[in-house]
């Protein structure tokens, strides 16, 4: 196994057996318009979890936002554009 594939498989253990029951909740939907991207984090006592959707039209990332925060009213909602002309 190369030195890489060593560490990568290292840093999988070392996230799949992080101890969460002392890690405060943390709720969040990340909305990031310059890049057409939206993620869905959930951290705390029951685990980590992770979800991420880009590409698309802003039209199409602003509906998947409002489902989104519809399904998920306890989440913190955070909004980025950092695009400039």
């Amino acid at each position: 196994m190369n030195k890489t594939r060593l560490h990568r498989e290292l840093l999988k253990q070392q996230l799949m057996n992080y101890d969460y029951s002392n890690t405060p909740e943390d709720k969040s939907i990340l909305v990031e318009l310059d890049y057409k991207q939206i993620t869905v984090t959930t951290e705390g006592p029951s685990g980590f979890t992770h979800w991420k959707s880009s590409g698309g039209s802003i039209e199409n990332l602003i509906e998947l936002m409002n489902k989104r925060v519809s399904e998920n009213p306890d989440y913190d909602l955070i909004i980025v554009d950092k695009y400039t002309d």
